[in-house]
């Protein structure tokens, strides 16, 4: 009975197999650090239009078994940092595909494969001028990813120990000749029904496995050499000295701290520091204090504002990257004052604001911005007399109409994608 059962199973794999077979692939590339899929970059709108074509086909006779989409990521960055890049990418391709076919969601089939240690070690395998290369498969073979003590503190992993290996140099040469390739391609494939005689592919598809490394997709295309060699020095040099095993990558800045510039330009010193709690609500504070008088010519430009505002972020690009929305409110005093008549007062504000965010650096950031709503103040008219000031009327303002206007530059912080430093203990 058991090797009935056995027997069965092994013909009913065999013929799950058979019934999935790949009949198209292609693959394609992505921009250093980016999850959008371009069609120009690297030629991959004509790298996916014929396997585009051919999926048509397929469907056209309903024959699709599947379509596989792959992202991978190679070991420099973070564990978080790549297994999010590589959903974002599989996402983006499953977009395209969508866009372009008229194939049914269930029958894609998306697999972001974070780091591809086992396409690392095949490419290893496959290429003798890889310094070392007994060792670093020694090394990808019997280390674990992570490796902990008795007390349950990471020690180690197999990163680390590719790092560490003959002073850096394999990492090195890994870094420069094999991660662009698992960095930046993800492969698709398409896999017919057993029962389909599927047509011939119009033309001759990238495949998956053989697609060539692009020239123009290796480090040195975004980066000087000097700049790519120095990158992977100070990686690992702080692995030397015991501190965070990453590559530099995207941060996940938790703070903002800002100021204004169009402000500054009106005399006006300001700040705001902003809390980003989840990547689609922030809270900011924002404070402005001009105190500048002259009271030998009458002369007064005071004001003191105050203003929280809460964000919500409906188009997010990345960390502190695209529109928000947003509500505020505020209040302060003033004494305005140009040699005649001044003005002295408190006001209080309530409105809504729109505006933008990009990033320009790893810690650094502009943003424009907007804030309509309505401001009431009730203030005091004096005129200047000798050394004394005439109190004249008390009045009040209603006011609609724009109450911010922002070019500002911000200094992010507190990075929480930054694990802790982790001391080896080999």
């Amino acid at each position: 009975m058991n090797k009935f059962v056995i027997c069965w199973l092994t013909l009913l794999s065999g013929l799950i197999s058979f019934g999935q077979s790949p009949a198209d692939s292609a693959k394609v590339y992505f921009r250093i650090g980016h999850r959008h899929f371009d069609p120009a970059y690297n030629n991959n709108g004509a790298t996916m239009k014929p396997f585009v074509d051919h999926v048509k086909q397929v469907d056209a006779i309903d024959g699709i078994d599947r379509l596989v989409v792959k992202a991978y990521a190679s070991p420099d960055g973070m564990d978080r940092a790549n297994t999010i890049l590589t959903q974002n990418r599989c996402k983006a391709i499953t977009a395209y595909l969508l866009e372009n076919t008229a194939v049914d969601t269930a029958l894609i089939d998306a697999q972001p494969e974070g780091v591809a240690w086992g396409e690392l070690r095949r490419m290893v395998a496959e290429n003798p001028d890889v310094p070392s290369r007994d060792k670093v498969l020694e090394i990808l073979d019997k280390i674990p990813v992570w490796v902990f003590d008795e007390n349950n503190v990471l020690v180690t992993g197999r990163k680390n120990e590719l790092m560490k290996l003959d002073h850096g140099n394999p990492y090195r040469w890994m870094y420069e000749h094999l991660f662009p390739e698992l960095r930046n391609a993800v492969a698709v494939t398409l896999y017919v029904k057993n029962d389909v005689i599927a047509p011939t592919p119009a033309a001759e598809a990238v495949s998956a496995e053989s697609a060539p490394i692009p020239v123009e997709d290796t480090l040195a295309a975004e980066v000087t050499e000097e700049v790519a060699e120095s990158t992977v020095d100070s990686e690992i040099a702080g692995l030397a000295d015991g501190s965070d095993d990453i590559v530099a990558t995207d941060p996940i800045h938790r703070f903002a701290l800002k100021t204004n510039l169009l402000y500054w330009v009106a005399l006006m010193p300001n700040i705001e520091l902003e809390w980003r709690i989840n990547p689609r609500w922030s809270l900011a504070l924002e404070g402005n204090v001009a105190w500048w008088k002259n009271s030998h010519r009458h002369k007064y430009y005071q004001i003191a504002m105050i203003s929280p505002e809460a964000r919500f972020h409906p188009l997010v690009k990345g960390p502190w990257h695209g529109l928000y929305v947003g509500a505020f409110a505020g209040g302060g005093w003033y004494d305005l004052e140009n040699g005649g008549t001044g003005y002295q007062g408190e006001a209080g504000l309530a409105g809504l604001s729109v505006g933008y965010q990009w990033p320009i650096a790893r810690n650094w950031s502009l943003e424009a911005g907007l804030g309509l709503g309505y401001m009431y103040s009730r203030y005091k008219e004096y005129i200047p007399h000798d050394d004394h000031y005439l109190y004249q009327r008390t009045k009040s303002l209603n006011y609609v109409g724009p109450l911010k206007v922002k070019f500002a530059i911000a200094w992010r912080f507190n990075d929480i994608n930054k694990p802790k430093k982790v001391t080896p203990t080999l």
